[in-house]
């Protein structure tokens, strides 16, 4: 039959972090010193620091491994580095031969596009004609005193249409 498991006493509330430190030789010399004096009169608190001594070790201890699954594992991890080495890309086996000569290749082709665009285009690299100077024939561009009488009919022309809309504006409608 099993035996009760023992039940953990907790430590007065305002010692139970000082405790902890007090456990692990942490904190500074005027806190441990208040500690002993208290855990000294304290039954409570005393029974939270046997209870620690006796836990704490037991949960920190780590799990000792055989020497041989260690070298088991050191075989095993040398064998899956080694085999991830000499595995290769299936696609970089068909391009191997081609590694040497393509980066020459490439710039050479590349310089010989640009050098075939420059030759063929000679210059007409022009954006489209400017949508204003399509609109102005050639014979107005040609003389500016023409072009300030053209504005000048324009200039005319929007005042007429304005007038007329002004008579339309004024007639009383016929209702």
């Amino acid at each position: 039959m099993k035996a009760p498991d023992r039940v953990l006493q907790p430590a007065c509330s305002v010692f139970e972090e000082d405790l902890v430190l007090y456990y692990y030789g942490d904190g500074p010399a005027d806190d441990r010193r208040r500690v002993e004096n208290h855990v000294g009169g304290c039954a409570r608190c005393q029974h939270f620091l046997q209870d620690r001594r006796g836990l704490l070790p037991q949960m920190a201890k780590p799990k000792e491994m055989a020497p041989a699954f260690w070298d088991n594992y050191y075989r095993e991890m040398t064998g899956k580095l080694a085999a991830e080495r000499e595995r290769k890309a299936w696609w970089r086996s068909w391009f191997a031969p081609l590694n040497m000569w393509i980066l020459p290749a490439f710039g050479t082709a590349g310089v010989a596009l640009l050098a075939i665009a420059l030759v063929i285009g000679k210059g007409n690299w022009s954006s489209q004609p400017n949508p204003i100077d399509a609109a102005i024939p050639q014979e107005i561009i040609a003389d500016s005193k023409q072009l300030e009488f053209f504005n000048s009919l324009d200039m005319l022309e929007a005042l007429r249409a304005r007038e007329q809309n002004q008579g339309t504006s004024n007639k009383p409608s016929a209702s």
